[in-house]
Protein backbone atom coordinates (compact mmCIF):
# COMPACT_ATOMS: atom_id res chain seq x y z
CA UNK A 1 0.00 0.00 0.00
CA UNK A 2 1.53 3.33 -1.05
CA UNK A 3 1.60 6.64 0.81
CA UNK A 4 -1.24 8.22 -1.14
CA UNK A 5 -3.50 5.23 -0.40
CA UNK A 6 -2.80 5.50 3.32
CA UNK A 7 -3.49 9.22 3.26
CA UNK A 8 -6.82 8.57 1.57
CA UNK A 9 -7.76 6.02 4.23
CA UNK A 10 -6.76 8.35 7.07
CA UNK A 11 -8.89 11.17 5.70
CA UNK A 12 -11.95 9.08 6.60
CA UNK A 13 -10.94 8.22 10.14
CA UNK A 14 -11.03 9.69 13.62
CA UNK A 15 -8.42 8.04 15.82
CA UNK A 16 -8.12 8.29 19.58
CA UNK A 17 -5.08 6.92 21.40
CA UNK A 18 -4.86 6.44 25.17
CA UNK A 19 -1.10 6.01 25.66
CA UNK A 20 -1.35 5.21 29.36
CA UNK A 21 -4.44 3.92 31.13
CA UNK A 22 -2.79 2.82 34.36
CA UNK A 23 -0.72 5.80 35.54
CA UNK A 24 -0.27 4.62 39.13
CA UNK A 25 0.53 1.11 37.96
CA UNK A 26 3.25 2.53 35.76
CA UNK A 27 4.69 4.36 38.75
CA UNK A 28 4.87 1.05 40.63
CA UNK A 29 6.79 -0.48 37.73
CA UNK A 30 9.15 2.49 37.54
CA UNK A 31 9.83 2.06 41.25
CA UNK A 32 11.04 -1.46 40.57
CA UNK A 33 7.93 -3.64 40.85
CA UNK A 34 8.40 -4.90 37.31
CA UNK A 35 6.00 -7.83 37.64
CA UNK A 36 3.06 -5.83 39.01
CA UNK A 37 0.05 -5.46 36.71
CA UNK A 38 -2.34 -3.70 39.09
CA UNK A 39 -3.34 -0.08 39.58
CA UNK A 40 -2.53 2.03 42.62
CA UNK A 41 -5.35 0.42 44.62
CA UNK A 42 -4.25 -3.12 43.84
CA UNK A 43 -6.92 -3.83 41.22
CA UNK A 44 -6.37 -5.48 37.85
CA UNK A 45 -8.03 -2.98 35.52
CA UNK A 46 -8.56 -5.61 32.86
CA UNK A 47 -10.77 -7.58 35.28
CA UNK A 48 -12.80 -4.55 36.39
CA UNK A 49 -15.28 -4.42 33.49
CA UNK A 50 -18.82 -5.71 33.78
CA UNK A 51 -19.03 -8.67 31.39
CA UNK A 52 -18.79 -11.80 33.55
CA UNK A 53 -17.19 -9.68 36.27
CA UNK A 54 -15.94 -11.37 39.42
CA UNK A 55 -16.07 -14.97 38.24
CA UNK A 56 -13.08 -16.89 39.54
CA UNK A 57 -11.43 -19.86 37.88
CA UNK A 58 -9.83 -22.65 39.91
CA UNK A 59 -6.39 -21.10 39.43
CA UNK A 60 -7.57 -17.60 40.38
CA UNK A 61 -4.85 -15.49 41.98
CA UNK A 62 -6.41 -12.82 44.23
CA UNK A 63 -3.19 -10.81 44.27
CA UNK A 64 -2.68 -10.51 40.54
CA UNK A 65 -6.27 -10.75 39.28
CA UNK A 66 -8.16 -8.70 41.86
CA UNK A 67 -11.29 -7.51 39.96
CA UNK A 68 -12.16 -4.77 42.45
CA UNK A 69 -15.15 -4.50 44.76
CA UNK A 70 -17.61 -4.06 41.87
CA UNK A 71 -17.62 -3.55 38.11
CA UNK A 72 -16.12 -0.15 37.29
CA UNK A 73 -15.07 0.45 40.86
CA UNK A 74 -11.83 1.92 39.49
CA UNK A 75 -11.63 5.44 38.02
CA UNK A 76 -9.42 4.29 35.17
CA UNK A 77 -12.06 1.83 33.95
CA UNK A 78 -14.76 4.47 34.36
CA UNK A 79 -12.82 6.89 32.18
CA UNK A 80 -12.31 4.33 29.45
CA UNK A 81 -16.00 3.42 29.54
CA UNK A 82 -16.98 7.07 29.14
CA UNK A 83 -14.58 7.39 26.22
CA UNK A 84 -16.27 4.48 24.47
CA UNK A 85 -19.69 5.99 25.09
CA UNK A 86 -18.77 9.42 23.76
CA UNK A 87 -16.71 8.26 20.82
CA UNK A 88 -18.78 5.22 19.74
CA UNK A 89 -15.82 3.69 17.87
CA UNK A 90 -16.09 1.11 15.13
CA UNK A 91 -12.73 -0.44 16.04
CA UNK A 92 -11.20 -0.72 19.51
CA UNK A 93 -7.73 -2.16 20.08
CA UNK A 94 -6.42 -3.03 23.53
CA UNK A 95 -2.61 -3.21 23.30
CA UNK A 96 -0.68 -5.69 25.44
CA UNK A 97 2.65 -7.46 25.38
CA UNK A 98 3.69 -11.00 26.20
CA UNK A 99 3.59 -12.62 22.77
CA UNK A 100 2.62 -11.76 19.21
CA UNK A 101 -1.10 -12.32 18.73
CA UNK A 102 -4.26 -10.84 17.23
CA UNK A 103 -7.22 -11.64 19.46
CA UNK A 104 -10.95 -11.06 19.19
CA UNK A 105 -13.70 -11.76 21.75
CA UNK A 106 -14.27 -13.64 23.88
CA UNK A 107 -11.88 -13.68 26.84
CA UNK A 108 -14.33 -15.09 29.39
CA UNK A 109 -15.28 -18.22 27.44
CA UNK A 110 -13.68 -20.59 25.02
CA UNK A 111 -15.52 -19.41 21.94
CA UNK A 112 -15.97 -16.53 19.54
CA UNK A 113 -19.23 -14.64 18.94
CA UNK A 114 -21.72 -16.04 16.48
CA UNK A 115 -22.86 -14.62 13.18
CA UNK A 116 -21.63 -12.20 10.58
CA UNK A 117 -19.80 -9.89 12.98
CA UNK A 118 -17.55 -12.67 14.22
CA UNK A 119 -16.81 -13.72 10.66
CA UNK A 120 -15.93 -10.13 9.80
CA UNK A 121 -13.56 -9.77 12.76
CA UNK A 122 -11.82 -13.05 12.05
CA UNK A 123 -11.49 -12.19 8.37
CA UNK A 124 -9.83 -8.86 9.17
CA UNK A 125 -7.39 -10.47 11.61
CA UNK A 126 -6.51 -13.36 9.33
CA UNK A 127 -5.92 -11.01 6.41
CA UNK A 128 -3.73 -8.77 8.56
CA UNK A 129 -1.80 -11.76 9.86
CA UNK A 130 -1.22 -13.13 6.38
CA UNK A 131 -0.57 -9.82 4.65
CA UNK A 132 1.73 -8.23 7.21
CA UNK A 133 2.95 -10.89 9.64
CA UNK A 134 3.36 -13.81 7.22
CA UNK A 135 0.99 -15.89 9.39
CA UNK A 136 3.30 -15.66 12.42
CA UNK A 137 0.73 -14.33 14.91
CA UNK A 138 -1.72 -16.40 16.89
CA UNK A 139 -5.27 -15.51 15.80
CA UNK A 140 -8.53 -16.30 17.57
CA UNK A 141 -10.42 -15.57 20.76
CA UNK A 142 -8.43 -14.73 23.86
CA UNK A 143 -10.23 -17.33 25.96
CA UNK A 144 -9.87 -20.03 23.36
CA UNK A 145 -6.25 -19.44 22.41
CA UNK A 146 -4.19 -19.08 25.56
CA UNK A 147 -5.29 -21.88 27.87
CA UNK A 148 -7.23 -19.95 30.50
CA UNK A 149 -10.26 -17.67 30.76
CA UNK A 150 -10.30 -14.03 31.85
CA UNK A 151 -13.42 -12.40 33.27
CA UNK A 152 -14.36 -8.73 33.29
CA UNK A 153 -12.11 -7.67 30.41
CA UNK A 154 -12.20 -4.56 28.27
CA UNK A 155 -12.50 -6.36 24.95
CA UNK A 156 -15.53 -8.41 25.98
CA UNK A 157 -17.29 -5.30 27.30
CA UNK A 158 -16.61 -3.42 24.08
CA UNK A 159 -18.24 -6.17 22.07
CA UNK A 160 -21.17 -7.19 24.28
CA UNK A 161 -22.14 -3.90 25.92
CA UNK A 162 -20.63 -1.02 23.95
CA UNK A 163 -21.50 -2.81 20.68
CA UNK A 164 -18.19 -1.97 19.03
CA UNK A 165 -18.21 -3.93 15.75
CA UNK A 166 -14.51 -4.78 15.92
CA UNK A 167 -12.92 -4.92 19.39
CA UNK A 168 -9.48 -6.54 19.42
CA UNK A 169 -6.59 -7.30 21.75
CA UNK A 170 -3.16 -7.04 20.14
CA UNK A 171 -0.16 -8.66 21.79
CA UNK A 172 2.74 -6.81 20.21
CA UNK A 173 5.86 -8.36 21.73
CA UNK A 174 7.10 -11.22 23.87
CA UNK A 175 10.48 -12.79 24.56
CA UNK A 176 9.81 -16.50 25.00
CA UNK A 177 13.42 -17.11 25.99
CA UNK A 178 13.35 -14.66 28.88
CA UNK A 179 13.40 -15.96 32.43
CA UNK A 180 10.04 -15.84 34.18
CA UNK A 181 11.79 -13.82 36.87
CA UNK A 182 12.79 -11.14 34.34
CA UNK A 183 9.48 -9.43 33.64
CA UNK A 184 11.05 -6.45 31.92
CA UNK A 185 12.80 -8.56 29.31
CA UNK A 186 9.83 -10.87 28.95
CA UNK A 187 7.49 -8.06 27.96
CA UNK A 188 9.78 -5.41 26.43
CA UNK A 189 12.48 -5.22 23.75
CA UNK A 190 15.70 -4.33 25.54
CA UNK A 191 17.86 -3.14 22.63
CA UNK A 192 17.29 -0.33 20.14
CA UNK A 193 17.35 -2.52 17.05
CA UNK A 194 14.60 -4.78 18.35
CA UNK A 195 12.64 -1.83 19.69
CA UNK A 196 12.72 -0.04 16.33
CA UNK A 197 11.70 -3.22 14.54
CA UNK A 198 8.72 -3.75 16.84
CA UNK A 199 7.60 -0.13 16.55
CA UNK A 200 7.83 -0.06 12.76
CA UNK A 201 6.12 -3.40 12.35
CA UNK A 202 3.15 -2.57 14.55
CA UNK A 203 2.75 0.99 13.29
CA UNK A 204 2.30 -0.49 9.84
CA UNK A 205 -0.04 -3.14 11.25
CA UNK A 206 -2.34 -0.44 12.62
CA UNK A 207 -2.38 1.37 9.31
CA UNK A 208 -3.27 -1.84 7.49
CA UNK A 209 -5.97 -2.48 10.10
CA UNK A 210 -7.47 0.94 9.35
CA UNK A 211 -7.61 0.14 5.66
CA UNK A 212 -8.88 -3.45 6.06
CA UNK A 213 -11.31 -2.59 8.83
CA UNK A 214 -12.79 0.42 7.07
CA UNK A 215 -13.28 -1.49 3.85
CA UNK A 216 -14.88 -4.48 5.56
CA UNK A 217 -17.17 -2.33 7.69
CA UNK A 218 -18.32 -0.47 4.60
CA UNK A 219 -18.85 -3.68 2.65
CA UNK A 220 -20.96 -4.97 5.53
CA UNK A 221 -22.84 -1.63 5.54
CA UNK A 222 -21.85 -0.99 9.17
CA UNK A 223 -20.15 2.26 8.15
CA UNK A 224 -21.57 4.45 5.42
CA UNK A 225 -19.51 5.50 2.42
CA UNK A 226 -20.16 9.18 3.08
CA UNK A 227 -18.30 11.43 5.48
CA UNK A 228 -18.40 10.64 9.14
CA UNK A 229 -21.39 11.94 11.04
CA UNK A 230 -19.61 13.00 14.20
CA UNK A 231 -16.28 14.20 15.46
CA UNK A 232 -15.41 13.76 19.12
CA UNK A 233 -12.72 16.28 20.08
CA UNK A 234 -10.65 16.40 23.24
CA UNK A 235 -13.10 16.87 26.11
CA UNK A 236 -15.69 14.50 24.70
CA UNK A 237 -18.24 16.96 23.30
CA UNK A 238 -19.68 15.75 20.01
CA UNK A 239 -19.24 18.13 17.11
CA UNK A 240 -21.49 17.34 14.16
CA UNK A 241 -19.34 17.31 11.10
CA UNK A 242 -21.74 18.97 8.76
CA UNK A 243 -19.35 21.72 7.80
CA UNK A 244 -21.69 23.24 5.25
CA UNK A 245 -23.98 24.39 8.07
CA UNK A 246 -21.21 25.82 10.22
CA UNK A 247 -20.09 29.41 10.50
CA UNK A 248 -16.64 30.42 9.31
CA UNK A 249 -15.45 30.50 12.91
CA UNK A 250 -16.81 27.02 13.55
CA UNK A 251 -15.23 25.71 10.37
CA UNK A 252 -11.87 27.08 11.52
CA UNK A 253 -12.41 25.29 14.84
CA UNK A 254 -13.04 22.02 13.04
CA UNK A 255 -9.94 22.57 10.94
CA UNK A 256 -7.96 23.12 14.11
CA UNK A 257 -9.30 19.94 15.63
CA UNK A 258 -8.45 18.13 12.44
CA UNK A 259 -4.87 19.42 12.48
CA UNK A 260 -2.40 16.64 13.16
CA UNK A 261 -4.61 13.92 11.68
CA UNK A 262 -4.04 14.71 8.02
CA UNK A 263 -0.41 13.76 7.72
CA UNK A 264 0.67 10.14 7.81
CA UNK A 265 3.84 11.03 9.66
CA UNK A 266 1.80 12.37 12.54
CA UNK A 267 0.13 9.01 12.95
CA UNK A 268 3.42 7.19 12.87
CA UNK A 269 4.80 9.40 15.61
CA UNK A 270 1.60 9.05 17.62
CA UNK A 271 1.64 5.28 17.51
CA UNK A 272 5.36 5.11 18.15
CA UNK A 273 4.98 7.13 21.34
CA UNK A 274 1.82 5.37 22.50
CA UNK A 275 3.18 1.91 21.79
CA UNK A 276 6.40 2.77 23.61
CA UNK A 277 4.46 3.79 26.70
CA UNK A 278 2.07 0.87 26.52
CA UNK A 279 4.85 -1.66 26.26
CA UNK A 280 6.31 -0.34 29.49
CA UNK A 281 2.87 -0.09 31.04
CA UNK A 282 2.30 -3.76 30.43
CA UNK A 283 5.76 -4.99 31.43
CA UNK A 284 4.17 -7.24 34.02
CA UNK A 285 3.75 -10.91 34.57
CA UNK A 286 1.03 -13.20 35.82
CA UNK A 287 1.78 -16.30 37.78
CA UNK A 288 0.19 -18.52 35.15
CA UNK A 289 3.16 -17.76 32.92
CA UNK A 290 5.83 -19.04 35.28
CA UNK A 291 5.65 -22.50 33.79
CA UNK A 292 4.18 -21.40 30.51
CA UNK A 293 4.80 -22.82 27.10
CA UNK A 294 5.05 -20.65 24.02
CA UNK A 295 1.30 -20.47 23.60
CA UNK A 296 0.35 -19.42 27.12
CA UNK A 297 1.72 -15.99 27.66
CA UNK A 298 -1.24 -13.74 26.91
CA UNK A 299 -2.44 -11.22 29.46
CA UNK A 300 -5.92 -10.16 28.35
Amino acid sequence: MDLSSFEKVLENLVIKVVPMENLNGRKRVEEGQLCDRRNGRGVDLNRNWSVDWGKKEKDYDPYEENPGIAPFSEPEAQIMRELSRSFKPHIWVNVHSGMEALFMPYDHKNTTPNGASAHLMRSVLENLNHRHFQDSCLVGSGGGSVGYLAHGTTTDYMYDIAKVPMPFTFEIYGDEKASTDDCFKMFNPVDKTTFDRVINKWCMAFLILFEEGLRNLRDAQIVSRGTMDNWVPIGGDVVERNVAQKTARERRKLEGLDLGMQELRTYFRLFMVSTFLLMFMFCTRISKNRNRDSGNVFDP
